[in-house]
Protein backbone atom coordinates (compact mmCIF):
# COMPACT_ATOMS: atom_id res chain seq x y z
CA UNK A 1 0.00 0.00 0.00
CA UNK A 2 1.63 3.44 -1.08
CA UNK A 3 2.85 5.92 1.46
CA UNK A 4 -0.18 8.13 0.52
CA UNK A 5 -2.71 5.92 1.88
CA UNK A 6 -1.16 5.04 5.18
CA UNK A 7 -3.97 5.87 7.08
CA UNK A 8 -5.41 3.04 6.72
CA UNK A 9 -4.66 0.49 8.96
CA UNK A 10 -3.88 -2.86 6.75
CA UNK A 11 -2.47 -5.23 9.45
CA UNK A 12 -5.40 -8.19 9.57
CA UNK A 13 -4.22 -9.23 12.73
CA UNK A 14 -4.68 -5.70 14.38
CA UNK A 15 -7.87 -5.14 12.59
CA UNK A 16 -10.17 -7.99 11.30
CA UNK A 17 -12.37 -9.51 13.23
CA UNK A 18 -13.10 -13.14 12.42
CA UNK A 19 -12.72 -16.76 13.04
CA UNK A 20 -9.59 -19.02 11.05
CA UNK A 21 -9.49 -23.24 11.50
CA UNK A 22 -8.55 -25.13 14.46
CA UNK A 23 -4.82 -25.34 14.00
CA UNK A 24 -4.77 -21.34 13.49
CA UNK A 25 -7.26 -20.93 16.93
CA UNK A 26 -4.28 -23.20 18.89
CA UNK A 27 -1.60 -21.10 17.93
CA UNK A 28 -3.54 -18.21 18.83
CA UNK A 29 -4.47 -19.04 22.23
CA UNK A 30 -0.96 -19.59 23.07
CA UNK A 31 0.04 -16.59 21.69
CA UNK A 32 -2.97 -14.96 23.32
CA UNK A 33 -1.89 -17.07 26.61
CA UNK A 34 1.18 -15.25 26.49
CA UNK A 35 -0.07 -12.24 25.83
CA UNK A 36 -2.34 -11.65 28.43
CA UNK A 37 -0.41 -13.39 31.10
CA UNK A 38 2.51 -10.16 30.04
CA UNK A 39 -0.90 -7.54 30.58
CA UNK A 40 -1.80 -9.37 33.42
CA UNK A 41 1.89 -8.91 35.14
CA UNK A 42 1.98 -5.81 33.89
CA UNK A 43 -0.92 -4.30 35.58
CA UNK A 44 0.10 -5.91 39.17
CA UNK A 45 2.93 -3.26 39.15
CA UNK A 46 1.01 -0.66 37.98
CA UNK A 47 0.85 2.09 40.51
CA UNK A 48 -1.63 4.59 39.16
CA UNK A 49 -5.15 3.74 37.92
CA UNK A 50 -5.18 3.87 33.92
CA UNK A 51 -8.41 5.69 32.60
CA UNK A 52 -9.14 4.52 29.35
CA UNK A 53 -9.62 6.90 26.66
CA UNK A 54 -12.16 6.29 23.99
CA UNK A 55 -12.49 8.36 20.97
CA UNK A 56 -15.08 11.01 21.07
CA UNK A 57 -16.44 10.78 17.50
CA UNK A 58 -18.40 14.45 18.12
CA UNK A 59 -18.85 16.95 21.51
CA UNK A 60 -22.14 16.27 22.64
CA UNK A 61 -22.74 12.62 20.95
CA UNK A 62 -21.68 9.99 18.97
CA UNK A 63 -22.32 9.85 15.34
CA UNK A 64 -23.64 7.26 13.23
CA UNK A 65 -22.10 5.49 10.43
CA UNK A 66 -23.89 6.74 6.97
CA UNK A 67 -20.90 6.07 4.77
CA UNK A 68 -17.68 4.16 4.61
CA UNK A 69 -14.22 4.87 3.33
CA UNK A 70 -13.68 1.52 0.92
CA UNK A 71 -10.20 0.25 -0.25
CA UNK A 72 -10.12 -1.27 -3.65
CA UNK A 73 -6.36 -2.45 -4.04
CA UNK A 74 -4.07 1.41 -3.96
CA UNK A 75 -7.06 3.10 -4.46
CA UNK A 76 -9.94 4.36 -2.50
CA UNK A 77 -13.65 5.26 -3.00
CA UNK A 78 -16.87 5.36 -0.67
CA UNK A 79 -20.00 2.96 0.25
CA UNK A 80 -23.01 3.60 1.96
CA UNK A 81 -24.15 1.64 5.20
CA UNK A 82 -25.95 -0.89 3.42
CA UNK A 83 -23.07 -1.93 1.04
CA UNK A 84 -23.85 0.02 -1.89
CA UNK A 85 -21.06 1.72 -3.76
CA UNK A 86 -21.08 5.49 -3.49
CA UNK A 87 -18.05 6.15 -5.34
CA UNK A 88 -16.18 3.97 -7.36
CA UNK A 89 -12.62 3.55 -5.69
CA UNK A 90 -10.33 5.44 -7.96
CA UNK A 91 -8.66 8.26 -5.65
CA UNK A 92 -5.93 8.36 -4.09
CA UNK A 93 -7.09 9.53 -0.88
CA UNK A 94 -10.30 10.53 0.80
CA UNK A 95 -11.65 12.78 4.03
CA UNK A 96 -14.78 11.46 5.34
CA UNK A 97 -14.69 14.71 8.18
CA UNK A 98 -18.48 13.43 9.38
CA UNK A 99 -19.54 9.75 8.52
CA UNK A 100 -23.13 10.46 9.09
CA UNK A 101 -22.88 13.42 5.96
CA UNK A 102 -22.27 12.74 2.39
CA UNK A 103 -19.52 14.96 2.11
CA UNK A 104 -16.21 13.36 0.80
CA UNK A 105 -12.87 15.29 0.04
CA UNK A 106 -11.37 13.34 -2.88
CA UNK A 107 -7.62 13.64 -3.92
CA UNK A 108 -6.10 12.34 -6.58
CA UNK A 109 -2.21 13.52 -7.89
CA UNK A 110 -3.96 16.10 -10.56
CA UNK A 111 -6.51 17.67 -8.25
CA UNK A 112 -8.48 17.94 -5.19
CA UNK A 113 -12.59 17.46 -5.57
CA UNK A 114 -15.23 17.81 -3.02
CA UNK A 115 -17.93 15.31 -3.81
CA UNK A 116 -21.63 14.50 -2.20
CA UNK A 117 -23.44 10.98 -2.26
CA UNK A 118 -24.94 11.60 -6.10
CA UNK A 119 -21.35 12.27 -7.19
CA UNK A 120 -21.39 15.83 -8.03
CA UNK A 121 -18.79 18.40 -7.02
CA UNK A 122 -19.81 20.46 -4.37
CA UNK A 123 -18.19 23.75 -2.56
CA UNK A 124 -16.18 24.39 -5.49
CA UNK A 125 -16.39 28.15 -5.47
CA UNK A 126 -13.38 28.07 -2.71
CA UNK A 127 -9.79 27.70 -3.47
CA UNK A 128 -9.32 25.11 -1.31
CA UNK A 129 -11.06 23.04 1.11
CA UNK A 130 -9.85 20.44 4.03
CA UNK A 131 -11.15 18.45 6.85
CA UNK A 132 -9.88 19.86 10.04
CA UNK A 133 -7.58 17.82 12.11
CA UNK A 134 -4.38 18.08 14.39
CA UNK A 135 -1.94 20.13 13.36
CA UNK A 136 0.51 17.99 15.66
CA UNK A 137 -0.73 14.49 16.38
CA UNK A 138 -0.43 11.40 14.67
CA UNK A 139 -4.02 11.12 15.61
CA UNK A 140 -6.06 11.63 12.24
CA UNK A 141 -9.46 12.54 13.93
CA UNK A 142 -11.10 14.91 11.95
CA UNK A 143 -13.24 17.52 13.14
CA UNK A 144 -17.03 16.66 13.00
CA UNK A 145 -18.88 19.72 12.06
CA UNK A 146 -16.51 22.15 10.14
CA UNK A 147 -14.86 22.47 7.33
CA UNK A 148 -11.43 24.61 6.54
CA UNK A 149 -11.40 26.83 3.08
CA UNK A 150 -8.78 29.05 1.98
CA UNK A 151 -9.25 32.60 0.75
CA UNK A 152 -6.83 35.11 -0.29
CA UNK A 153 -4.06 32.73 1.61
CA UNK A 154 -5.92 33.16 4.64
CA UNK A 155 -8.38 30.47 5.92
CA UNK A 156 -11.69 30.58 7.50
CA UNK A 157 -14.79 28.03 8.78
CA UNK A 158 -17.51 26.58 6.71
CA UNK A 159 -20.05 23.92 8.16
CA UNK A 160 -20.95 20.19 6.51
CA UNK A 161 -23.54 22.62 4.44
CA UNK A 162 -21.14 24.91 2.60
CA UNK A 163 -22.31 28.05 5.10
CA UNK A 164 -19.22 30.55 6.47
CA UNK A 165 -19.49 30.40 10.13
CA UNK A 166 -15.93 31.95 10.10
CA UNK A 167 -14.90 34.18 7.41
CA UNK A 168 -11.33 33.42 5.82
CA UNK A 169 -8.65 35.84 8.50
CA UNK A 170 -6.92 33.37 9.86
CA UNK A 171 -2.49 32.10 9.13
CA UNK A 172 -3.54 28.99 10.52
CA UNK A 173 -7.02 26.82 11.45
CA UNK A 174 -6.82 23.15 12.93
CA UNK A 175 -8.22 20.45 15.70
CA UNK A 176 -7.12 20.96 19.10
CA UNK A 177 -5.30 17.84 20.27
CA UNK A 178 -7.19 15.64 22.85
CA UNK A 179 -10.40 18.07 22.93
CA UNK A 180 -12.45 17.63 19.27
CA UNK A 181 -15.08 20.58 18.79
CA UNK A 182 -12.09 22.99 19.90
CA UNK A 183 -10.52 24.87 16.57
CA UNK A 184 -7.46 26.33 17.66
CA UNK A 185 -6.73 29.42 15.05
CA UNK A 186 -3.71 31.62 14.68
CA UNK A 187 -4.01 35.48 14.06
CA UNK A 188 -1.33 38.14 13.91
CA UNK A 189 0.97 35.15 15.36
CA UNK A 190 -1.70 34.97 18.67
CA UNK A 191 -3.84 31.82 19.12
CA UNK A 192 -7.24 31.39 20.41
CA UNK A 193 -10.20 28.55 20.33
CA UNK A 194 -13.32 28.61 18.42
CA UNK A 195 -15.93 26.18 18.71
CA UNK A 196 -17.45 24.22 16.01
CA UNK A 197 -20.40 26.84 15.20
CA UNK A 198 -17.83 29.48 14.84
CA UNK A 199 -18.06 30.86 18.18
CA UNK A 200 -15.18 32.72 20.08
CA UNK A 201 -14.41 30.06 23.41
CA UNK A 202 -11.01 31.70 23.77
CA UNK A 203 -9.83 35.64 22.37
CA UNK A 204 -6.44 35.71 20.31
CA UNK A 205 -4.20 36.47 23.13
CA UNK A 206 -1.81 33.37 23.17
CA UNK A 207 1.68 31.98 22.15
CA UNK A 208 0.13 28.48 22.95
CA UNK A 209 -3.12 26.40 23.94
CA UNK A 210 -3.45 22.77 24.59
CA UNK A 211 -6.00 20.50 26.29
CA UNK A 212 -5.46 19.33 29.95
CA UNK A 213 -6.24 15.95 29.43
CA UNK A 214 -9.12 15.46 31.38
CA UNK A 215 -11.64 12.68 30.00
CA UNK A 216 -14.89 10.80 30.99
CA UNK A 217 -15.90 7.97 28.28
CA UNK A 218 -20.07 9.04 29.32
CA UNK A 219 -19.00 12.57 28.77
CA UNK A 220 -16.35 12.34 26.24
CA UNK A 221 -13.70 15.65 26.46
CA UNK A 222 -16.97 17.84 27.60
CA UNK A 223 -15.34 19.03 30.93
CA UNK A 224 -11.44 19.22 29.50
CA UNK A 225 -10.48 22.52 30.10
CA UNK A 226 -7.12 24.65 28.83
CA UNK A 227 -3.20 25.54 29.39
CA UNK A 228 -2.89 28.51 27.75
CA UNK A 229 1.04 30.13 27.44
CA UNK A 230 1.60 33.98 27.08
CA UNK A 231 5.68 34.34 26.30
CA UNK A 232 7.35 37.10 28.35
CA UNK A 233 11.06 38.89 29.27
CA UNK A 234 11.25 36.04 31.81
CA UNK A 235 10.27 32.95 29.88
CA UNK A 236 7.05 31.40 28.86
CA UNK A 237 4.20 31.78 31.45
CA UNK A 238 1.26 29.76 31.75
CA UNK A 239 -2.58 29.92 32.84
CA UNK A 240 -5.50 28.09 32.75
CA UNK A 241 -9.16 28.65 31.63
CA UNK A 242 -12.12 25.84 32.18
CA UNK A 243 -14.22 24.16 29.50
CA UNK A 244 -16.85 27.11 29.42
CA UNK A 245 -13.49 29.89 28.64
CA UNK A 246 -13.69 31.13 31.82
CA UNK A 247 -10.13 31.91 33.24
CA UNK A 248 -8.92 30.33 36.39
CA UNK A 249 -5.48 31.29 36.75
CA UNK A 250 -3.91 33.99 35.06
CA UNK A 251 -0.47 33.59 32.68
CA UNK A 252 1.82 33.95 35.68
CA UNK A 253 3.09 30.55 36.56
CA UNK A 254 5.99 28.62 35.47
CA UNK A 255 3.98 25.56 34.54
CA UNK A 256 0.74 24.49 35.61
CA UNK A 257 -0.73 20.22 34.99
CA UNK A 258 -4.77 19.30 35.86
CA UNK A 259 -4.87 17.00 38.64
CA UNK A 260 -6.85 14.25 36.87
CA UNK A 261 -9.45 13.64 39.79
CA UNK A 262 -12.41 11.90 37.87
CA UNK A 263 -14.64 12.54 40.75
CA UNK A 264 -15.13 16.05 40.62
CA UNK A 265 -16.22 18.73 38.35
CA UNK A 266 -14.55 21.41 39.70
CA UNK A 267 -10.64 21.40 38.61
CA UNK A 268 -7.43 20.70 40.57
CA UNK A 269 -4.42 22.68 38.88
CA UNK A 270 -0.84 22.09 39.97
CA UNK A 271 0.90 24.72 39.57
CA UNK A 272 4.62 26.01 39.88
CA UNK A 273 5.71 29.70 40.76
CA UNK A 274 9.26 30.49 41.62
CA UNK A 275 10.21 27.14 41.22
CA UNK A 276 7.47 25.89 43.75
CA UNK A 277 4.71 24.02 43.28
CA UNK A 278 0.79 24.21 45.51
CA UNK A 279 -2.14 23.46 44.14
CA UNK A 280 -5.59 25.50 43.16
CA UNK A 281 -8.89 24.00 43.45
CA UNK A 282 -10.34 26.52 40.49
CA UNK A 283 -8.99 29.69 41.71
CA UNK A 284 -8.86 28.47 45.45
CA UNK A 285 -4.96 27.49 46.83
CA UNK A 286 -5.46 24.72 48.96
CA UNK A 287 -2.04 24.10 49.32
CA UNK A 288 0.74 26.19 49.30
CA UNK A 289 3.41 26.62 46.47
CA UNK A 290 5.94 25.18 48.52
CA UNK A 291 7.28 22.21 46.90
CA UNK A 292 9.35 20.63 44.47
CA UNK A 293 6.62 18.35 43.03
CA UNK A 294 3.44 17.23 43.75
CA UNK A 295 1.70 14.64 41.95
CA UNK A 296 -2.31 13.41 42.67
CA UNK A 297 -3.43 9.31 43.58
CA UNK A 298 -6.24 9.16 42.15
CA UNK A 299 -7.47 6.02 43.85
CA UNK A 300 -5.93 6.95 47.24
CA UNK A 301 -7.32 10.18 46.29
CA UNK A 302 -4.53 12.13 48.06
CA UNK A 303 -1.96 14.48 46.91
CA UNK A 304 1.47 13.40 47.36
CA UNK A 305 4.15 16.31 48.26
CA UNK A 306 7.95 16.30 48.18
CA UNK A 307 9.97 19.00 50.04
CA UNK A 308 13.88 19.07 50.12
CA UNK A 309 13.58 15.00 49.16
CA UNK A 310 11.19 14.02 51.82
CA UNK A 311 7.97 13.26 50.92
CA UNK A 312 4.18 14.40 52.74
CA UNK A 313 0.71 13.91 51.98
CA UNK A 314 -2.61 15.91 51.86
CA UNK A 315 -6.25 15.32 51.33
CA UNK A 316 -7.85 17.17 48.53
CA UNK A 317 -9.22 19.83 50.70
CA UNK A 318 -6.05 20.91 51.62
CA UNK A 319 -5.74 19.51 54.85
CA UNK A 320 -2.05 17.66 55.79
CA UNK A 321 -2.30 14.06 56.41
CA UNK A 322 1.74 13.33 56.97
CA UNK A 323 4.26 15.98 57.30
CA UNK A 324 6.95 16.04 54.86
CA UNK A 325 9.40 14.19 56.20
CA UNK A 326 10.02 10.63 55.08
CA UNK A 327 12.67 9.62 52.35
CA UNK A 328 10.42 6.59 51.01
CA UNK A 329 7.05 6.08 50.29
CA UNK A 330 4.34 3.87 48.81
CA UNK A 331 0.34 4.31 48.76
CA UNK A 332 -2.31 2.23 47.87
CA UNK A 333 -5.99 2.15 48.70
CA UNK A 334 -6.69 3.47 52.34
CA UNK A 335 -3.09 2.44 53.33
CA UNK A 336 0.67 4.68 53.05
CA UNK A 337 3.89 3.28 54.06
CA UNK A 338 6.25 5.35 54.77
CA UNK A 339 10.09 5.29 55.60
CA UNK A 340 11.69 7.84 57.94
CA UNK A 341 15.57 6.81 59.25
CA UNK A 342 15.48 3.52 58.01
CA UNK A 343 11.58 2.83 60.58
CA UNK A 344 8.82 1.92 58.09
CA UNK A 345 5.30 2.57 59.21
CA UNK A 346 1.82 2.32 58.13
CA UNK A 347 -0.87 5.10 58.26
CA UNK A 348 -4.10 5.24 56.83
CA UNK A 349 -5.30 7.74 54.58
CA UNK A 350 -6.60 9.61 58.11
CA UNK A 351 -3.04 9.89 59.43
CA UNK A 352 -3.86 7.17 62.02
CA UNK A 353 -0.95 4.53 62.67
CA UNK A 354 -1.84 1.11 61.86
CA UNK A 355 1.31 -0.73 62.90
CA UNK A 356 5.11 -0.81 61.38
CA UNK A 357 5.96 -2.64 58.27
CA UNK A 358 8.61 -4.50 56.57
CA UNK A 359 7.26 -4.67 53.12
CA UNK A 360 9.29 -2.94 50.35
CA UNK A 361 5.73 -1.91 47.89
CA UNK A 362 2.69 -1.26 47.89
CA UNK A 363 0.20 -2.05 45.32
CA UNK A 364 -3.42 -0.34 45.16
CA UNK A 365 -6.58 -1.80 44.34
CA UNK A 366 -9.68 -0.57 43.29
CA UNK A 367 -11.23 -1.67 46.21
CA UNK A 368 -9.91 0.86 48.65
CA UNK A 369 -10.01 -1.51 51.82
CA UNK A 370 -7.32 -4.08 50.57
CA UNK A 371 -3.67 -3.55 48.91
CA UNK A 372 -1.26 -5.83 47.77
CA UNK A 373 2.17 -5.72 49.35
CA UNK A 374 5.24 -6.96 48.14
CA UNK A 375 8.09 -7.98 50.53
CA UNK A 376 12.09 -8.37 50.25
CA UNK A 377 12.29 -11.63 48.53
CA UNK A 378 9.39 -10.34 45.87
CA UNK A 379 6.34 -12.52 47.13
CA UNK A 380 2.75 -11.06 47.56
CA UNK A 381 0.32 -10.64 50.19
CA UNK A 382 -3.09 -9.29 50.35
CA UNK A 383 -3.40 -6.66 53.62
CA UNK A 384 -6.01 -4.94 55.03
CA UNK A 385 -7.28 -3.15 58.50
CA UNK A 386 -8.01 -6.68 59.57
CA UNK A 387 -6.54 -9.09 57.75
CA UNK A 388 -2.66 -10.41 56.28
CA UNK A 389 -3.14 -12.92 53.87
CA UNK A 390 0.74 -14.01 53.42
CA UNK A 391 1.33 -16.95 51.73
CA UNK A 392 4.77 -16.34 49.26
CA UNK A 393 2.65 -15.90 46.63
CA UNK A 394 4.27 -14.65 42.72
CA UNK A 395 1.59 -12.76 41.63
CA UNK A 396 -1.41 -11.21 43.12
CA UNK A 397 -4.29 -9.09 41.71
CA UNK A 398 -7.30 -7.70 42.52
CA UNK A 399 -10.71 -9.42 41.12
CA UNK A 400 -13.72 -8.03 42.47
CA UNK A 401 -15.66 -7.38 45.63
CA UNK A 402 -13.44 -9.70 48.36
CA UNK A 403 -11.66 -11.50 45.47
CA UNK A 404 -8.34 -12.15 44.46
CA UNK A 405 -6.35 -13.92 41.84
CA UNK A 406 -3.06 -15.53 42.82
CA UNK A 407 -0.43 -17.02 41.41
CA UNK A 408 1.87 -19.72 43.54
CA UNK A 409 5.28 -21.10 43.76
CA UNK A 410 4.65 -23.14 40.77
CA UNK A 411 3.29 -20.97 39.06
CA UNK A 412 -0.41 -22.24 38.78
CA UNK A 413 -2.94 -19.46 39.45
CA UNK A 414 -6.02 -19.51 41.62
CA UNK A 415 -8.51 -17.09 43.27
CA UNK A 416 -9.08 -16.68 47.31
CA UNK A 417 -11.22 -14.68 49.04
CA UNK A 418 -9.56 -12.60 51.15
CA UNK A 419 -12.54 -11.55 53.80
CA UNK A 420 -12.43 -15.09 54.83
CA UNK A 421 -9.10 -16.07 53.80
CA UNK A 422 -10.32 -19.18 51.76
CA UNK A 423 -9.52 -20.47 48.67
CA UNK A 424 -12.34 -20.05 46.27
CA UNK A 425 -10.66 -21.87 42.86
CA UNK A 426 -8.37 -23.82 43.59
CA UNK A 427 -4.37 -22.94 41.86
CA UNK A 428 -4.91 -24.96 38.57
CA UNK A 429 -4.67 -22.27 35.82
CA UNK A 430 -1.99 -21.12 34.06
CA UNK A 431 -3.69 -17.49 34.12
CA UNK A 432 -6.93 -16.30 35.29
CA UNK A 433 -8.21 -12.77 34.22
CA UNK A 434 -10.70 -10.49 34.85
CA UNK A 435 -13.04 -9.80 32.09
CA UNK A 436 -12.78 -6.02 31.97
CA UNK A 437 -16.01 -4.71 32.91
CA UNK A 438 -17.43 -7.74 34.18
CA UNK A 439 -17.46 -9.57 37.50
CA UNK A 440 -16.66 -12.91 35.92
CA UNK A 441 -13.10 -14.77 35.46
CA UNK A 442 -11.44 -16.47 32.41
CA UNK A 443 -9.43 -19.26 33.81
CA UNK A 444 -7.02 -20.52 31.21
CA UNK A 445 -5.38 -23.83 30.72
CA UNK A 446 -2.72 -23.15 28.01
CA UNK A 447 -1.39 -26.31 27.81
CA UNK A 448 -4.32 -28.04 26.94
CA UNK A 449 -6.31 -24.90 25.54
CA UNK A 450 -9.21 -24.77 27.41
CA UNK A 451 -10.87 -22.18 29.33
CA UNK A 452 -13.51 -22.63 32.61
CA UNK A 453 -15.60 -19.75 32.77
CA UNK A 454 -16.58 -18.60 36.77
CA UNK A 455 -19.78 -16.12 37.31
CA UNK A 456 -19.27 -13.59 40.41
CA UNK A 457 -20.29 -16.35 42.84
CA UNK A 458 -17.18 -18.20 41.11
CA UNK A 459 -19.36 -21.18 39.89
CA UNK A 460 -17.77 -22.77 37.03
CA UNK A 461 -20.67 -21.31 33.88
CA UNK A 462 -19.19 -24.03 31.40
CA UNK A 463 -15.73 -25.19 29.94
CA UNK A 464 -15.14 -24.26 26.48
CA UNK A 465 -11.86 -25.13 24.10
CA UNK A 466 -10.00 -22.54 21.73
CA UNK A 467 -11.73 -19.87 22.74
CA UNK A 468 -11.76 -15.87 23.28
CA UNK A 469 -13.19 -13.55 25.36
CA UNK A 470 -14.99 -10.03 24.07
CA UNK A 471 -17.13 -7.41 25.41
CA UNK A 472 -19.93 -6.58 23.67
CA UNK A 473 -22.44 -3.20 24.49
CA UNK A 474 -25.07 -3.28 27.23
CA UNK A 475 -22.72 -4.78 29.91
CA UNK A 476 -22.56 -8.08 28.04
CA UNK A 477 -19.53 -10.30 26.26
CA UNK A 478 -19.57 -12.88 24.22
CA UNK A 479 -16.92 -16.04 24.54
CA UNK A 480 -16.38 -18.04 21.18
CA UNK A 481 -14.39 -20.58 19.31
CA UNK A 482 -14.28 -21.68 16.40
CA UNK A 483 -17.30 -24.27 16.75
CA UNK A 484 -19.45 -22.36 19.40
CA UNK A 485 -20.68 -19.40 21.35
CA UNK A 486 -22.10 -18.02 24.22
CA UNK A 487 -23.17 -15.18 25.89
CA UNK A 488 -23.13 -13.71 28.73
CA UNK A 489 -24.02 -11.05 30.84
CA UNK A 490 -21.54 -9.14 33.68
CA UNK A 491 -22.29 -11.58 35.87
CA UNK A 492 -21.05 -14.28 33.63
CA UNK A 493 -24.81 -15.91 33.20
CA UNK A 494 -25.67 -17.40 30.12
CA UNK A 495 -28.27 -15.58 28.67
CA UNK A 496 -29.68 -15.70 24.82
CA UNK A 497 -28.79 -13.62 22.09
CA UNK A 498 -32.42 -12.73 21.48
CA UNK A 499 -31.83 -10.78 25.59
CA UNK A 500 -28.46 -8.87 24.29
CA UNK A 501 -30.08 -7.64 20.45
CA UNK A 502 -33.88 -7.56 20.66
CA UNK A 503 -34.24 -5.27 17.66
CA UNK A 504 -32.70 -8.21 15.36
CA UNK A 505 -34.51 -10.02 12.01
CA UNK A 506 -32.40 -12.87 12.26
CA UNK A 507 -30.45 -14.75 14.79
CA UNK A 508 -28.18 -17.24 14.87
CA UNK A 509 -28.98 -20.58 15.69
CA UNK A 510 -27.40 -23.90 16.20
CA UNK A 511 -28.45 -27.43 15.48
CA UNK A 512 -26.72 -31.06 15.15
CA UNK A 513 -23.54 -29.15 15.05
CA UNK A 514 -24.19 -26.63 12.00
CA UNK A 515 -25.37 -23.16 12.11
CA UNK A 516 -28.01 -20.89 10.42
CA UNK A 517 -30.53 -18.17 11.36
CA UNK A 518 -34.08 -18.05 12.79
CA UNK A 519 -36.08 -15.19 13.37
CA UNK A 520 -37.42 -13.82 16.97
CA UNK A 521 -39.97 -16.30 16.95
CA UNK A 522 -37.88 -18.77 16.48
CA UNK A 523 -38.86 -19.91 13.06
CA UNK A 524 -36.37 -20.84 10.84
CA UNK A 525 -35.15 -18.49 8.32
CA UNK A 526 -31.91 -20.07 6.93
CA UNK A 527 -31.18 -23.61 7.10
CA UNK A 528 -28.59 -24.71 9.74
CA UNK A 529 -26.25 -25.97 6.63
CA UNK A 530 -23.12 -23.18 7.95
CA UNK A 531 -20.30 -24.46 9.80
CA UNK A 532 -20.15 -20.94 11.50
CA UNK A 533 -22.29 -17.48 11.13
CA UNK A 534 -22.21 -14.38 12.80
CA UNK A 535 -24.67 -12.19 14.45
CA UNK A 536 -26.41 -9.95 12.01
CA UNK A 537 -24.14 -6.49 12.63
CA UNK A 538 -26.18 -3.19 12.81
CA UNK A 539 -25.77 -2.51 9.52
CA UNK A 540 -28.07 -5.62 8.81
CA UNK A 541 -25.27 -8.27 7.47
CA UNK A 542 -23.80 -10.81 9.32
CA UNK A 543 -20.93 -13.40 8.09
CA UNK A 544 -21.36 -17.29 6.80
CA UNK A 545 -18.61 -19.95 7.03
CA UNK A 546 -18.09 -23.03 4.81
CA UNK A 547 -15.19 -25.04 5.53
CA UNK A 548 -11.95 -21.90 5.71
CA UNK A 549 -14.27 -19.84 3.46
CA UNK A 550 -16.33 -17.07 4.17
CA UNK A 551 -19.47 -15.08 2.82
CA UNK A 552 -22.44 -12.93 3.44
CA UNK A 553 -25.79 -12.89 3.99
CA UNK A 554 -28.61 -9.78 4.75
CA UNK A 555 -30.97 -9.91 7.15
CA UNK A 556 -33.89 -11.40 5.13
CA UNK A 557 -31.68 -14.50 4.89
CA UNK A 558 -30.42 -13.92 1.49
CA UNK A 559 -27.19 -14.80 0.86
CA UNK A 560 -24.84 -11.67 -0.63
CA UNK A 561 -21.40 -13.73 -1.15
CA UNK A 562 -21.41 -17.16 -1.08
CA UNK A 563 -18.69 -18.60 1.36
CA UNK A 564 -15.28 -17.49 -1.02
CA UNK A 565 -13.45 -15.39 1.02
CA UNK A 566 -10.63 -16.76 3.11
CA UNK A 567 -9.80 -15.04 5.73
CA UNK A 568 -6.33 -16.28 7.53
CA UNK A 569 -7.14 -14.91 11.48
CA UNK A 570 -9.40 -15.53 14.52
CA UNK A 571 -11.96 -13.20 15.13
CA UNK A 572 -15.43 -12.89 14.02
CA UNK A 573 -15.64 -10.70 10.64
CA UNK A 574 -17.90 -7.99 10.17
CA UNK A 575 -19.23 -7.39 6.74
CA UNK A 576 -21.04 -4.31 4.72
CA UNK A 577 -22.33 -5.75 1.87
CA UNK A 578 -20.34 -7.71 -0.06
CA UNK A 579 -16.76 -5.74 1.67
CA UNK A 580 -14.97 -6.61 4.81
CA UNK A 581 -15.15 -3.91 7.70
CA UNK A 582 -12.31 -2.99 9.38
CA UNK A 583 -12.63 -1.31 13.05
CA UNK A 584 -9.44 -0.73 14.24
CA UNK A 585 -7.52 3.11 14.34
CA UNK A 586 -9.49 3.50 11.37
CA UNK A 587 -12.82 2.48 10.43
CA UNK A 588 -13.38 1.57 6.49
CA UNK A 589 -14.12 -1.11 4.53
CA UNK A 590 -12.04 -3.61 1.93
CA UNK A 591 -13.40 -5.13 -0.87
CA UNK A 592 -12.22 -8.64 -0.98
CA UNK A 593 -12.81 -9.10 -4.78
CA UNK A 594 -10.11 -6.59 -5.84
CA UNK A 595 -8.46 -6.27 -2.76
CA UNK A 596 -5.22 -7.42 -1.47
CA UNK A 597 -5.99 -11.74 -1.13
CA UNK A 598 -6.11 -13.14 2.32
Amino acid sequence: MSGRNNRIVRNRDRSSHFLGNTKVLKIAASVIAIVLLVVVIFLFFRKEKDVKKTICLAEGGNISYEYFLLTSGEKLGVIDKKGNLVLDAKYDQIDIPNPSKPVFICKTEQETKVLNEKNEEILAQYEEIEAVKPSTSVDNEMEKQALKYKKNGLYGLLDLEGNVVKEAIYQEISSLNDKPGSILVKKDEKYGILDAKGNDVIDLAYDSIAADGYYLPDISYEKTGYIVAKKSSDGINFGYINAQGECLLDTKYESIERALKYDEDEPYLIAMQNGKKGVFKNTKKIIDLNYQDIHYSELSKVFVVEKNGKYGFYKTNGKSILKPEYTQYSIAGNYISVEKEGEKKLFDINGNLVNTTSYTKMIETENPAYFIAEDENGYYSIISKDINIDKKYTQVAYAFDNYFIFTDENSKSGVINAAINEIEIEPKYDFIILIEGTCFLQAVDGMNGYTDVYSNQLEKVFTMQDCIVQNLENDYSVVYSGTDRKYLNKNGEIVENTEIYPDKKLYSFKQNDKWGFVDKAGKNVVQCQYDLVTELNEYGFAGIKKGEKWGVVNENGEVIVEPSYELDTYFFPQFIGKYLLNQSETTYCEDLEKGEKQ
